[in-house]
């Protein structure tokens, strides 16, 4: 790790020379899932929110290393079978964790000369829980429905890490502003279940839009 982070930082201290330096602020959607939990079924994504910065130090004419961080809620919902638990029917178990987000990602676009850039992102990213909600539903049928919810803080890693990828658009606004859309894909390489009975890790989808601001001349 520290021959990597010497190696990144004659980038760091070069690359304000290089070009302009650039502030952006972006929020947006996502759509959450994990990676095949066994005896669940159906799973479908929880929808989320995603809103961060990042500082973007241009490498090239047409590549920058864009270092964000964000908030991003992530979880699932899916449909658990109680048999193997003693039980008759069927469960919707849900999980809703949110989590705070460090990116590096490198951008390479087309010239920004005619107005508007196009681009491929890709990059490491790391992130530490901030916290983990569980809860189970069942239909009891006549009787009624029956949930119970709990905290997973302590069934979960504090901290997940990845790659993501994408693609997104600038467009020139005025003055040097420039609006952003960005599409990211974000998959996870660590099993977050703590209590390792599973093997579960993240996948996260955002669409983002925001403002990127020129910084210095």
């Amino acid at each position: 790790m520290r021959r990597i982070v010497t190696s990144l930082l004659p980038l760091l201290i070069a690359a304000p020379l290089m070009g302009q330096t650039t502030l952006g602020l972006r929020g947006g959607v996502s759509q959450a899932t994990v990676s095949d939990v066994a005896g669940a079924s159906d799973q479908d994504p929880r929808q989320g929110v995603v809103a961060g910065l990042d500082i973007a130090f241009p490498l090239a004419s047409t590549v920058e290393l864009r270092i964000g961080g964000a908030y991003a809620q992530k979880g699932t919902s899916s449909s658990v079978d109680l048999a193997s638990e003693g039980f008759a029917g069927v469960g919707t178990a849900t999980v809703e964790a949110d989590w705070v987000q460090a990116s590096a990602l490198a951008r390479i676009g087309t010239p920004r000369d005619g107005g508007m850039s196009i681009g491929l992102l890709l990059g490491p990213w790391a992130a530490s829980l901030l916290s983990c909600d569980a809860s189970l539903s069942v239909d009891g049928g006549e009787q009624g429905s029956v949930s119970q919810s709990a905290s997973c803080d302590d069934a979960t890693k504090s901290i997940d890490y990845g790659i993501a990828a994408g693609a997104g658009l600038e467009m020139a606004v005025s003055g040097g502003l420039r609006l952003g859309v960005d599409l990211i894909y974000s998959l996870g390489l660590v099993n977050i279940d703590d209590t390792s009975m599973e093997d579960i890790k993240t996948r996260h989808l955002s669409l983002q839009a925001g403002i990127v601001i020129p910084l210095g001349g």
